[in-house]
């Protein structure tokens, strides 16, 4: 038997809460359009966005995120604390990628980089490229500068290096990941 949508939240969350699978699928059928289209606006770019969305429902069942929703604090329809709940995990992990990417991307030139001087941006430029080569696989490199250096989309890379837009994802992943560890403040 399959559930509706129309449901209330306060069943979903029951049903969840006895680890009743099909109620995880109604609250994703429920719910994705509204998060993708927030997690979208706040990124500006549909990949991630996409990406976010996958992994936080991943987490929501997996995690049993949904055990920290007091059923408790609910309106009279008992559908404002699931939604609120929801919309403000994407809000919050949409906010953590803007504030990865601040930093991360600090310290890397692009086409709208200003360093301080001239000689600052040499020296960021050489230290990413060196690590670039030296840290990151071959593949990974080349996926994370056509990206970050040339500002390719996801399918132009993917078309570019012959391979699936989910595998360069993983390989900008992969680079950024490197990159992170090689450049943490132990490092510096």
């Amino acid at each position: 038997m399959r559930m509706q949508e129309n449901i209330q939240d306060s069943i979903l969350l029951k049903l969840l809460k006895e680890g009743n699978s099909e109620a995880f699928t109604t609250v994703y059928k429920k719910y994705r359009r509204l998060l993708m289209a927030t997690a979208v606006d706040m990124l500006k770019d549909r990949d991630k966005a996409q990406d976010l969305l996958q992994e936080f429902f991943m987490d929501f069942w997996q995690k049993k995120l949904f055990l920290k929703i007091d059923a408790r604090y609910q309106n009279r329809d008992g559908d404002t604390i699931m939604k609120n709940y929801l919309f403000m995990c994407i809000r919050n992990r949409c906010l953590n990628v803007i504030a990865r990417q601040k930093t991360f991307c600090s310290d890397i030139p692009d086409e709208g980089f200003e360093p301080k001087d001239q000689l600052e941006s040499k020296e960021i430029y050489f230290y990413v490229n060196r690590a670039l080569t030296v840290k990151v696989p071959p593949k990974s490199s080349k996926a994370f500068r056509l990206r970050h250096y040339d500002q390719k989309s996801h399918k132009e890379i993917a078309a570019e290096m012959n391979i699936s837009i989910q595998t360069v994802k993983n390989q900008i992943g992969t680079a950024v990941k490197i990159l992170r560890g090689h450049f943490s403040p132990a490092f510096l």
